[in-house]
């Protein structure tokens, strides 16, 4: 009797112990139901701790350098001697200074605030001066953490008035006992300031807030007041809570008319709804597709073995403390179409050995001894895969952490399921007699059949001739050669962004800035906007469902405001939000000649990259001079891209003469644009190129500049580069160890090379996907390629495997492949063909998700085709390889043998 593998002595300990099994199945999947459905908290996307700090310095009566000197050149010597510290930027007005301090990562920024502050008590000015020290969180709407902001308005224009209801509402609040919130702040439009100079206290309007909503159809005056949740506050129940509380009677008999503004929850409810959705007709596809391939009680196995993985998953998650959002929920999604490989793999060798009319406990032996080293393997291979992204530093880092935790943590759920629950989970569905005779249906059985003949066929065929195997197999290595061409000329015509620009949602976000900001008031300021605001609604029309307005008085620099927009549902809007953002941009800044407006739809990921070029300013009359030259190049240059396409600097300007900016110590003046196209990561860098070739040292003495030179800031666009980088530098190492492990198991140092040469395969399949369904090369249609490395993987792996053992039994190479082909093409097909569908209503209902979907869609189509067609060949050339070897080896021993 043949000796049991480790595996299948494990895999038949928990079949034959089959009512603790059972037991662990119920616990496993009650466990993962009841984490899904009320214990995991719901948020949108993860909470990202960007490492940067704000220290803002609000001082009347002084110009700008005196600010200069007197705040921001003391606070800037302090900053750069705390721990961590990255780099520093400041920027000072006649109203005070701004700050911006940048960490390392993993620096604690709230403790290096606290001693900042500390250390800098004595040595600023109290004279009326405010300094607030702030640490930046892009996962919160306000510096002070707020998770939601109410707008308390009247139909009334008094911002005073409403001013005092919005004080007593965040009273009441804090009074309610709501268990979700931790504190409440509000937001005055008038506050009380001190002249330091004069010493002469006045109270002044900094701010007017508006309101919109559709059911009342007016833009209200509003204050706004900030709502902080709890550690770790599930959104959703913050916001039932508050908004419950606005509607409460209590509030009512106030007569104040509070309405929540601005809260994560919709967007959240929205996601977790669409990723739900697509979780369920995920797995409403695996049952379809394995009744059609396989069989109807096959298909329920593989289905419930599928849901088992995933609740398992989710399980692992809520211990190991992860919440419920749109990076966890997605990953699940991408799960099924990776882990369907070990269920439907062994569900099939199960299948398959009831036809040899072995007891079931004999079949399940079987099984696993058959499939468990390729599904193994294969699954090691997939989790390596993903394993670059663990390395990923910075904000992007620990933005998409919970990506490669989700899929590493489900594929090894996934390969535990296989074999330790499918063999009891089928035989459940056939009952205690197993009616060998009898073949289920399988509608799809004919083609299937007829393809894996056709395919054996024209194997066996080529090898029948010296002339036809030179010929087939050199056919087959160009034609992968041809593919991978083929995919490099496609992917040069492909825009690059690390985080995609938008291609739909339902949040809009409009900046506007006063043109000439030194000659306006607030009052003017207010009038100005309003006026925009029904330019707004006019073009928005039925569109606009939601507004929050936010203006203030601000520097020189920055007075305007900041408007969220909430639309009308996709499903329910003709035009998307990318087109309705460019038609409203262009609309606002033709008719309101007053402001400079820029309109963006809300994306997710970190904030976007900027394009600023710093100037030298030791002297400023020829940085001037310089920053002035460099806004009109840029306004008269085309960044031309790779593929000939060309995208232009657009809105350049110069930071004013009253007000004083710094780049750590030394004072720059800064040149700003941005891009009339979303390709911002492949942007940034031609246009760096462009003005680093046109400023050299020769053209910069020529125009009078010469003790001024050039820098550039490129915000957070910078980071996500070096993060996006750092993730091609540990690919590296991982597939050392992937080649490493597929050695060890396949006891061969070329196999692991043939398996690999499939690797391309996908290539031209996601590169044609992204150029046709016009995505960008980005994050996350990488996922998709990290995604596709496991399938194709685990397909050759398949084929490698079963033939391997074929040439075990005596059978020659191609007879081997030949009999590989028709044994594993039906988990093959199947994979694939799950994969496809469970993807395709993410790439058509979710324009987040939709490139990363289509590049897995057509990356699997093209990896599957060329695995059938081209990779039998390539074994046969490594077969022919490892033949060759043999042979002089064997020479080389036997000459050795003779002379001795």
């Amino acid at each position: 009797m043949q000796k049991k593998s480790v595996w299948q002595r494990f895999g038949i300990f928990f079949y034959d112990k089959w009512r603790y099994t059972s037991l662990l199945i119920a616990v496993v999947a009650g466990f993962g139901l009841v984490a899904y459905t009320t214990m995991m908290r719901r948020e949108g996307f993860p909470s990202v701790e960007i490492p940067v700090g704000f220290v803002q310095v609000v001082s009347l009566g002084s110009d700008a350098k005196s600010n200069d000197q007197t705040f921001a050149l003391p606070i800037i010597e302090a900053a750069k001697q705390a721990n961590g510290f990255k780099k520093v930027q400041a920027s000072s007005s006649e109203q005070g200074s701004a700050v911006s301090i940048t960490f390392k990562d993993g620096t604690d920024v709230q403790s290096e605030l606290n001693k900042l502050e500390a250390g800098l008590k004595d040595k600023l000015p109290q004279n009326g001066a405010r300094v607030v020290y702030v640490k930046i969180n892009a996962s919160k709407f306000t510096p002070e953490g707020d998770d939601l902001l109410v707008s308390v308005h009247d139909e009334s224009s008094d911002a005073d008035a409403v001013d005092k209801k919005a004080a007593e509402l965040a009273s009441m609040i804090k009074s309610a006992g709501l268990s979700q919130v931790k504190d409440v702040h509000n937001f005055p439009s008038f506050e009380r300031n001190v002249n330091p100079v004069t010493g002469e206290s006045k109270i002044s309007q900094v701010r007017f807030d508006r309101f919109y909503d559709q059911s009342s159809d007016k833009f209200l005056t509003s204050t706004l007041v900030g709502v902080t949740g709890v550690d770790k506050a599930d959104q959703l129940k913050l916001y039932d809570q508050v908004n419950e509380f606005l509607h409460s009677a209590r509030v009512k008999d106030a007569n104040i008319d509070g309405e929540i503004a601005l809260s994560f929850a919709e967007n959240i409810r929205e996601q977790i709804s669409g990723l739900q959705r697509n979780l369920l007709e995920g797995l409403a596809v695996v049952l379809l597709v394995s009744f059609i391939l396989i069989s109807f009680r096959s298909s329920i196995v593989t289905a419930l073995s599928m849901t088992i993985t995933v609740l398992g998953t989710v399980a692992v998650l809520y211990a190991i403390g992860y919440s419920l959002n749109t990076i966890t929920l997605f990953s699940l999604v991408l799960c099924l179409a990776l882990i369907v490989d070990d269920t439907t793999i062994m569900v099939e060798a199960i299948d398959a050995g009831f036809k040899k009319g072995k007891k079931y406990r004999d079949t399940v032996l079987e099984a696993i001894g058959k499939v468990i080293r390729a599904s193994a393997t294969g699954t090691l291979a997939t989790m390596l895969a993903f394993a670059p992204m663990l390395f990923i530093g910075g904000i992007l880092g620990k933005f998409i952490k919970a990506i490669p935790v989700t899929i590493i943590t489900s594929l090894g759920v996934s390969l535990l399921v296989s074999f330790i629950f499918i063999p009891l989970l089928k035989r459940a569905t056939y009952g205690k007699i197993i009616k060998h005779k009898k073949r289920e249906f399988h509608p799809a059985g004919k083609i299937e059949e007829a393809l894996g003949n056709r395919l054996s066929s024209t194997l066996r065929w080529s090898d029948q001739t010296r002339q036809r195997r030179i010929l087939m197999r050199l056919g087959a290595v160009m034609v992968g050669l041809s593919f991978l061409v083929a995919g490099g000329l496609i992917f040069s015509k492909v825009k690059f962004n690390i985080f995609p620009s938008p291609k739909d949602g339902t949040e809009i976000v409009v900046t506007a800035k006063v043109k000439n900001s030194e000659a306006a008031s607030i009052d003017s300021t207010s009038a100005v906007t309003d006026r925009s605001l029904l330019l707004i609604k006019d073009v928005l029309g039925d569109d606009l469902r939601h507004l929050s307005l936010v203006g203030n008085s601000g520097s020189a620099s920055s007075q305007g405001y900041g408007a969220n927009i909430r639309l009308s549902p996709m499903n329910e809007r003709k035009t998307g939000s990318v087109d309705l953002s460019r038609k409203l941009e262009t609309e606002l800044n033709a008719s309101v000649p007053e402001m400079f407006f820029k309109v963006t739809p809300q994306g997710a990921g970190p904030p976007p990259g900027s394009f600023s070029v710093q100037v030298n300013a030791d002297n400023e009359q020829q940085a001037y001079v310089l920053a002035n030259d460099v806004k009109k190049f840029l306004e008269t240059t085309s960044i031309k891209r790779p593929d000939g396409s060309e995208a232009k600097f657009i809105e350049s300007s110069v930071t004013p003469s009253v007000i004083v900016t710094r780049s750590g110590n030394q004072r720059v003046v800064t040149v700003d644009a941005r891009f009339n196209a979303d390709d911002t990561s492949a942007l940034v860098q031609l246009g760096q190129k462009l003005v680093e070739d046109k400023y050299t040292a020769g053209y910069i003495k020529s125009i009078g500049a010469e003790q001024s030179n050039i820098s550039f800031d490129f915000g957070f666009e910078e980071e996500n580069q070096e993060s996006f980088a750092s993730m091609g530098k540990a690919a590296g190492p991982l597939f050392l160890a992937m080649f490493l492990i597929m050695a060890i198991l396949f006891r061969s140092l070329l196999q692991p090379i043939l398996i690999l040469t499939a690797l391309p395969f996908a290539f031209f399949g996601v590169a044609a996907g992204l150029y046709l369904t016009k995505n960008e090369i980005s994050f996350f249609s990488m996922l998709g390629v990290f995604a596709l490395i496991g399938i194709s993987l685990n397909n050759t792996i398949l084929l490698t495997d079963y033939a391997n053992h074929s040439r075990d039994k005596g059978l020659k190479p191609s007879e081997a492949m030949a009999a590989a082909i028709k044994e594993r093409l039906r988990p093959l097909l199947t994979t694939s063909i799950t994969s496809v569908l469970a993807l395709l209503p993410l790439a058509l209902n979710d324009p987040f998700w939709e490139g990363l979907a289509y590049a897995l869609i057509f990356g699997l189509i093209s990896s599957t085709l060329l695995v059938l067609l081209v990779f039998p060949y390539f074994y046969l050339i490594d077969e022919s390889f490892n033949s060759i070897l043999g042979r002089v080896f064997r020479k080389v021993l036997r000459h050795k043998t003779r002379k001795a």
